[in-house]
């Protein structure tokens, strides 16, 4: 995908690791697959995508900016979401390594540490019973949810070319909250096994109305 890239578009100068997959799950009851499933998105794309990208550039003298999406949790860690926070805690030391030894080639990483920014998928798979992070249980410090142009804005600075001297940072883009709240979803430990069974069904139910999508669009 990278090599099709450079050969039909020219050299890239920025890249964002946005990658994320996760669902909510007592560590537990967690198969091999699904944790797989968490680690090979998060935490091999990741990585792969990042090496893939700075090879080239490595090879061709180019300079470019890397920005990846973490979580908070890679200070906080995170009950229910273990791969994934151990996935993000990896690409965390992977921007911190990368940004020391790749900094002589002109190649910067950075990372953001996004609060909550609801979306469909987000909501489906982590709040299956529609609990919300936003209910007077957990009020953020700023009064509201993060937005996709919190975050684009935040982005777009990390990977500006006139900023060359930011480098190696996680940036928390929160209002403030993981600073008043800690970890995210405690609220599950309250939860009895009929409430457990029914978010593991939500989250299949979500999992295979998401797959019918992707045959459907694949069929058009």
């Amino acid at each position: 995908m990278v090599e099709r890239i450079w050969q039909e578009h020219g050299p890239l100068d920025g890249l964002v690791n946005n990658a994320a997959g996760n669902f909510i799950s007592r560590t537990e009851d967690l198969s091999p697959n699904g944790f797989n499933a968490i680690a090979d998105i998060v935490f091999k794309g990741t990585f792969f995508a990042t090496q893939a990208v700075g090879k080239r550039w490595i090879a061709t003298g180019h300079p470019g900016a890397i920005v990846s999406i973490v979580v908070t949790w890679i200070w906080t860690g995170s009950p229910f979401v273990v791969p994934s926070a151990m996935s993000k805690a990896g690409v965390d030391a992977m921007t911190k390594s990368l940004a020391v030894e790749w900094g002589r080639h002109g190649i910067r990483l950075n990372a953001i540490a996004p609060g909550v920014i609801p979306t469909e998928g987000a909501s489906a798979r982590l709040r299956p019973a529609s609990q919300s992070h936003d209910s007077p249980s957990r009020p953020n410090p700023t009064g509201r949810s993060g937005t996709p142009h919190d975050l684009g804005t935040l982005a777009a600075f990390l990977l500006s070319q006139e900023n060359h001297w930011i480098n190696g940072q996680t940036i928390a883009l929160d209002g403030g909250d993981w600073l008043a709240h800690g970890a995210y979803y405690k609220q599950y430990f309250d939860w009895t096994e009929s409430e457990w069974a029914e978010a593991k069904a939500r989250i299949r139910a979500s999992n295979a109305k998401d797959k019918s999508l992707r045959n459907l669009r694949e069929v058009v």
